[in-house]
C-alpha cells in the first residue's frame, strides 16, 4: 500500500504491558497497509514497558509517556492528537493479522453510509494460545436492538472513519468507566452506520489482568445505564429495571422466568422504547437467550 493512500492514526494506549507490548506493537508495524501514525501513550507504567518501545526504529511511532492519567483520558488524548482520516484502535496486549488495517480501510471507502467498523477475533490466552473464535457468518449492519442483549463487538477492533465522524463523536465518557466502549456505541448507532467485517483479523488477549476478566459484573451495570441513557426515549424506571434485566444475561445470570417476562415486557413496548429497533432481530435474540438459558439450566439438572 503506497504512502499516498489516506493516513491512519493506531492509537494505543499502555500501562504496565511489558509483556506484551513488543509483539503488539510488531503487529501494527508490519501491516500491509504503509501510511501510518502509531500513537503510544505510556499511562505511567512502573515496568519495562517504555524501554521495550523506545527500542522500536520505526518513524511512524510517536511515543508519550507521562504520569497515570486512565484509560478514558488516554484514549481522548490519542484521538486529540490524531491526524489520520481513519483512526484505528488497538490494545497494548493484542495482535493484529497483518491486512487487518488494509481490510477495514477498503470497507470503510466501498461503503459511504458506514463511518464505523469492527472484525472478526480470535480469542488467545495470556500464552498466545487459541481458546476460540468469533465471526459473523457475513459483513453485515450492527442493529441498534442488538445492543440491548450485549456487546456484540470487540473493542480494540474498532477504526473509525474521520471523513464521516467528528473527533468530538467518538470522545469517550469517563461517567461510564468500564463501560466506556460500550457506551461509544451506543450513541454513535444513532449518527452513523456500524459493521462487522466477516473475517479474523484480530487476536484479542484474555489474561487475568484484563478489565474484561476483572470487571464483568460493574461492566454490566454500567452498561445498562448507557442503553437507557442513548438508547431509549422517555425510559420509566420499571422499564429501565427489564432492559437491565435483558442485558445482564450477557455473562451474568439472571433466572429464566424472570428474562423471559422482561423480554415480553420489552417486547410490547419496542418501538416506543425507539423507532429504530425491529422486532426480527429482537425476536431473534430473544429466542436464542432464551434457548440457551432452558439448555443450561437441563444440563445443571442432568448434572444433580
Amino acid at each position: 500500500m503506497e504512502s499516498t493512500s489516506p493516513l491512519i492514526s493506531v492509537i494505543i494506549p499502555a500501562f504496565n504491558a511489558e509483556l506484551y507490548i513488543q509483539e503488539a506493537l510488531e503487529s501494527v508495524c508490519s501491516q500491509t497497509y504503509l501510511n501510518l501514525e502509531i500513537i503510544i501513550i505510556d499511562d505511567g507504567s512502573s515496568d519495562r514497558t517504555r524501554e521495550i518501545i523506545e527500542k522500536f526504529k520505526d518513524t511512524r511511532i510517536l511515543l508519550i509517556s507521562r504520569e497515570n492519567r486512565g484509560l478514558i483520558a488516554t484514549l481522548n488524548e490519542a484521538i486529540e492528537i490524531s491526524r489520520g482520516n481513519y483512526i484505528a484502535r488497538m490494545d497494548a496486549d493484542d495482535i493484529c493479522l497483518s491486512t487487518r488495517l488494509e481490510t477495514q480501510v477498503q470497507y470503510l471507502q466501498k461503503y459511504n453510509n458506514i463511518g464505523l467498523t469492527f472484525t472478526g477475533i480470535e480469542y488467545i490466552d495470556e500464552n498466545g494460545r487459541k481458546l476460540r473464535e468469533k465471526v459473523s457468518t457475513k459483513s453485515r449492519k450492527l442493529e441498534p436492538v442488538e445492543l440491548l442483549f450485549g456487546c456484540p463487538v470487540c473493542h480494540p477492533t474498532a477504526m473509525f472513519d474521520m471523513t464521516k465522524l467528528k473527533k468530538s463523536d467518538i470522545q469517550y465518557d469517563k461517567d461510564y468507566c468500564l463501560a466506556e466502549d460500550f457506551e461509544l456505541w451506543t450513541r454513535l448507532v444513532n449518527i452513523t452506520e456500524i459493521s462487522i467485517i466477516n473475517e479474523v483479523l484480530f487476536k484479542y488477549r484474555i489474561h487475568p489482568n484484563s478489565i474484561t476478566s476483572k470487571n464483568n459484573e460493574k461492566q454490566r451495570i454500567v452498561a445498562s445505564k448507557a442503553i437507557v441513557s442513548n438508547l431509549s426515549y422517555n425510559c420509566k424506571t420499571s422499564m429501565s429495571n427489564h432492559l437491565y434485566t435483558v442485558y445482564n444475561n450477557h455473562l451474568g445470570n439472571e433466572s429464566s422466568l424472570k428474562t423471559l417476562f422482561s423480554l415480553v415486557f420489552v417486547a410490547t413496548k419496542l418501538k416506543k422504547i425507539n423507532s429504530k429497533f425491529t422486532y426480527k432481530k429482537f425476536l431473534s435474540k430473544s429466542y436464542y437467550l432464551i434457548r440457551d438459558k432452558f439448555k443450561k439450566n437441563k444440563n445443571k439438572i442432568a448434572r444433580a
